[in-house]
């Protein structure tokens, strides 16, 4: 399994934009100086979560992004899915079949393996599921719980 780095970008985007002082929008070039990231590139990753209700695009001078749901509701699930999608991560090539005279054996041998990994996979978005970014808040110290990225 492989997860993209916008996986990440966009988890520590939502920390940021549920700290920021009286909920107030952040502009894409604040939060990507402060992530050290391409302003183009976080802007495809803000728009993907855009389109997964997790986040409002505020379009004016004072417009910027803000959280579109309350922290409780949006799981690490959630932001997974909205930037790798919600299909599965499982895919078999069929190589096996290609190189192996014996196509019984291997075909169940496949069959075990990718049940086997798809119960991996299932653990792991039930997991992702079970965690939300109100969770991931109780990491803020004290004192740093409000904050003003503008």
């Amino acid at each position: 399994m492989k997860m993209s780095s916008a996986v990440e970008q966009s988890l520590v985007v939502l920390v940021m934009l549920a700290l920021q002082k009286d909920g107030l929008p952040v502009k894409s070039h604040v939060l990507s100086e402060h992530l050290e990231v391409s302003e183009s590139y976080l802007k495809k990753t803000m728009r993907k979560l855009v389109v997964a209700n997790l986040i409002k695009a505020i379009a004016s001078k004072e417009g910027g992004f803000k959280l579109a749901r309350n922290t409780n509701d949006i799981t690490l699930l959630d932001v997974y899915e909205a930037i790798e999608g919600e299909d599965s991560f499982i895919h078999s090539t069929q190589l096996a079949d290609r190189v192996f005279p014996a196509k019984t054996a291997v075909a169940e041998g496949t069959k075990e393996v990718l049940s086997i990994v798809y119960e991996a996979e299932k653990d792991f978005k039930k997991r992702l599921k079970r965690t939300s970014i109100a969770d991931l808040l109780l990491f803020a110290k004290e004192g740093e719980e409000i904050v003003d990225w503008r």
